[in-house]
């Protein structure tokens, strides 16, 4: 999978809280490298699962206003 590299600044994952450059932006928040693979092999049925549901639950939806020409 293709992940973002960000060089200027650490930013910190959403599931397991470390900061890091690397790994994927999900509604502008990161995840990290090493949860993203967590969390694509992990078993629906495995407990681990039921921690990253609850966590990609609190992905909070930002929506932008469009810009206005002029306007600040």
């Amino acid at each position: 999978m293709g992940n973002v590299v960000n060089l200027k600044n650490k930013e910190t994952c959403i599931i397991c809280e470390k900061t890091t450059t690397v790994g994927i932006h999900i509604c502008n928040q990161l995840i990290c490298e090493n949860c993203q693979n967590e969390l694509i092999e992990t078993d629906v049925n495995d407990d681990r699962y039921k921690f990253f549901i609850e966590k990609l639950g609190k992905l909070s939806v930002k929506i932008k206003e469009p810009k206005i020409a002029g306007k600040c």
